[in-house]
Parts: structure tokens; C-alpha cells; sequence
């Protein structure tokens, strides 16, 4: 078994343990992820009383049919909207699910929100087969800090952090850590300010990161991270800690999905090893019909080209991980990326805006409107 498969099923087998609350047993989780604009279908409500309604996140992709990934409770007069999504594209199982899950007050100014997590190679310790793109990101807090850069593009101050020892004790105790692999978790929550419509607001963000070590090799991700909002003033840390622990996770929901990853990492593996055993068999076969008297030779040619062709599918593989990784935090922070012709250097717009201008004066603007037009005015293209 090769290095990278051991690490991805480890991966894969983590963040399924990850998902169970041992506070509540086989059905209680901590995963739900990221806020989505559309309300999936087969959501349900129930009252639970005392102000409170009981909401069910759904997963309606996944599976080839609509399953219930789990409960939260949220107060009465708040609405919901998101569910599960998944990215079957990326080569790092860990990111291949995307949850997607929002509550607010009806008139939006208090939110809890679980924002999409990540799973990464610590940059300095990758491995170029392990598909999990490297950032230079090696604690929770240096993470949120990213994060809240990435969503805010500089808008938001950082007012405090502090270290979470409570939820990395409630994580599960001697996780499998297949081939020798050494695993811990690091939590944290950040405390940030920000205006929006002339108004300041605060937020807190929860997560919580496993660390796995092999051989070097340093692999960190999270599945979700928990981000409360309200106006200045009205930040209820309680409510945050209340909202975040109803949640409830279905165990069949959890299942399939750590099947789903532990298939997803099988696959890659098997095909890593399909490829590099066909290109051995060419190889070899050529070697014998030089002969004997040569063969010395050939093998030695053959070590060189075989340290090529690693060095060239990295090379090839540098720009897509770098694509990956791109459009993963436009995701995070819920932007696009453009191109401005004139500079040469890419502009950062919402996801919420289609079309991006840049005016006269040098000014961008981001619309919905397809007849805008502005006075000497350049529209930008997104980049792909």
C-alpha cells in the first residue's frame, strides 16, 4: 500500500470520527457546513416549544436521492436555508463534500451560520502525490485569520482569539492513525468587527483542525467552521454555544459519507498505481529486446527517466492544484476573481454580482444588470 492511500483513508477515517459528538452517541455531529443562497428541498420544522423550532438539513445530491444529514434547533422566528453539496471533481477527498447550512433572524441581522472547512498539505511537508493542495497554514488561528482575509478582503479587524482546550477534549481519544501516523487536534475561536450598510457588526468564528503527521508528511484540515453575527452590542456568545451543540447528525447520512471518501481515496490510489505499474511493464519490455549485453545501461537510463516523468507530473500538476486552491477560497470568502486588462492584475468581486466594469476614474463596479453599460468603461472577464 502506498504512501499516499494509507494517508488518504487515514484522512478520510478521521473525519468521519470527527463528525460524532461523543456527548450524544452514534447520532449527535458537529458537521455542517457553509451558507448556500437556495433552500433545498425536503426541509423540515417542528416546534420543540419555549421559542424554539427543531429544522433538518438536507443533503439532496449526494445520494442519488434526498437524505436527512441531521437536526439543529434554532429559535422560532428565525428561517433557514442551504443544505449539503458535494465537489466530485477534487482529487482530495476531504473537500469533495461541501455543506452548506444558514440560520437568521427574519430580519437578518443576527445569523448563525457553518461556513465550508478545508483539508491541506502543511506547505514545506508535502508529498507531490498526496492531491491535497499545500498552504504555509500550520495553526488555528493563523486558519480563521485567512479565512476572515479571504471573506472580507480586508475589511474586517481582528478584535480577539483564544485557544478552545474544550472542544479538543471532546474530540475522539487515540484516533486511528493508520501506518504509523500521529494525529491532534488544535480549536480556536476568533472575535472580528466589521461595518456593512453603515452599520457595525461582530462575529465569531469556531473550528476546530485535526493535524496528521506521517513520515513528514503533514496533513491538517477541518470540516466546517461555526460563525455567529449580530450588531455591535448584541453578540450572544451563549446563544452561538447553544445553537452549535443541538446540532444531531443521522448516522446513515455519516456512514455514507465516510464510505463515499473511503472509495473516492481507494480509486485515486488504485489509479496512481494502475498508471505507474503499465508504464513499469512498457518499459521493462522494451529493456528486453535491447538484449543483454546493454541492459546495465537501460536500467540505468530508465532510474533517470523515471525521476522525469515524477518531475514532470508535478510540473503539470502545479498549475490545476493551483486552480484548486484558488477557486476554493473564492469559495471561502464568496468572491470572483477578474482579470483587468489594462493593469494585468487580478480584481477580487462578489459571487453576488454577475458583470464587473471598471470605470473611467479607475473604479470597479460589480452589477447584476446585463444592460449596464458605463461611459468609457472596460467590463472585466472572470478568470477560469
Amino acid at each position: 500500500m502506498n504512501i499516499y492511500r494509507i494517508r488518504s483513508i487515514f484522512l478520510a477515517t478521521a473525519l468521519v470520527f470527527g463528525a460524532v459528538s461523543t456527548q450524544a452517541g452514534a447520532e449527535s455531529s458537529a458537521a455542517f457546513g457553509v451558507a448556500s443562497r437556495v433552500d433545498p428541498q425536503g426541509a423540515k420544522r417542528e416546534s420543540v416549544g419555549k421559542g424554539w423550532q427543531e429544522v433538518t438539513i438536507m443533503d439532496n445530491q449526494g445520494f442519488n436521492q434526498p437524505m436527512e444529514v441531521g437536526t439543529v434547533r434554532i429559535p422560532d422566528d428565525w428561517v433557514t436555508r442551504g443544505g449539503v453539496t458535494w465537489d466530485r471533481n477534487s482529487q482530495c477527498v476531504g473537500n469533495m463534500m461541501r455543506m452548506s447550512w444558514q440560520a437568521t433572524s427574519r430580519d437578518g441581522l443576527q445569523g448563525f451560520e457553518i461556513r465550508p472547512g478545508y483539508n491541506w498539505q502543511v506547505q514545506g511537508t508535502e508529498i507531490q502525490f498526496n492531491p491535497c493542495a499545500p498552504m504555509p497554514i500550520n495553526s488555528v488561528r493563523a486558519y480563521l485569520a485567512m479565512v476572515v482575509n479571504q471573506r472580507y478582503a480586508g475589511r474586517a479587524r481582528i478584535l480577539q482569539y483564544r485557544d478552545r482546550p474544550d472542544l479538543v477534549e471532546a474530540m475522539p481519544k487515540n484516533a486511528p492513525g493508520r501506518g504509523g501516523a500521529r494525529v491532534h487536534y488544535e480549536a480556536g475561536q476568533m472575535l472580528i468587527g466589521y461595518s456593512q450598510d453603515g452599520r457595525e457588526f461582530r462575529e465569531s468564528l469556531i473550528t476546530t483542525i485535526s493535524f496528521s503527521e506521517m513520515q513528514g508528511n503533514i496533513v491538517a484540515g477541518t470540516t466546517n467552521i461555526y460563525a455567529q453575527h449580530a450588531p455591535d452590542g448584541q453578540l450572544d456568545f451563549a446563544l452561538g454555544e447553544r445553537l452549535r451543540n443541538s446540532m444531531r447528525a443521522k448516522k446513515q447520512w455519516v456512514d455514507r459519507w465516510g464510505q463515499t471518501t473511503r472509495e473516492a481515496s481507494d480509486r485515486i490510489a488504485r489509479e496512481q498505481s494502475m498508471g505507474i505499474t503499465k508504464w513499469h511493464n512498457d518499459r521493462m519490455a522494451q529493456i528486453n529486446l535491447k538484449g543483454a549485453n546493454d541492459r546495465s545501461q537501460i536500467r540505468q537510463q530508465t532510474l533517470s527517466e523515471v525521476s522525469q516523468i515524477y518531475s514532470n507530473t508535478w510540473k503539470s500538476t502545479q498549475e490545476t492544484d493551483d486552480r484548486i486552491q484558488r477557486r476554493t477560497l473564492e469559495g471561502i470568502g464568496e468572491y470572483n476573481t477578474y482579470k483587468d486588462p489594462a493593469s494585468n492584475t487580478p480584481v477580487r468581486a462578489t459571487i453576488h454580482n454577475d458583470y464587473v466594469w471598471r470605470v473611467g476614474d479607475g473604479r470597479y463596479i460589480s452589477t447584476d444588470n446585463p444592460n449596464y453599460a458605463p461611459t468609457n468603461g472596460v467590463q472585466l472577464e472572470r478568470l477560469p
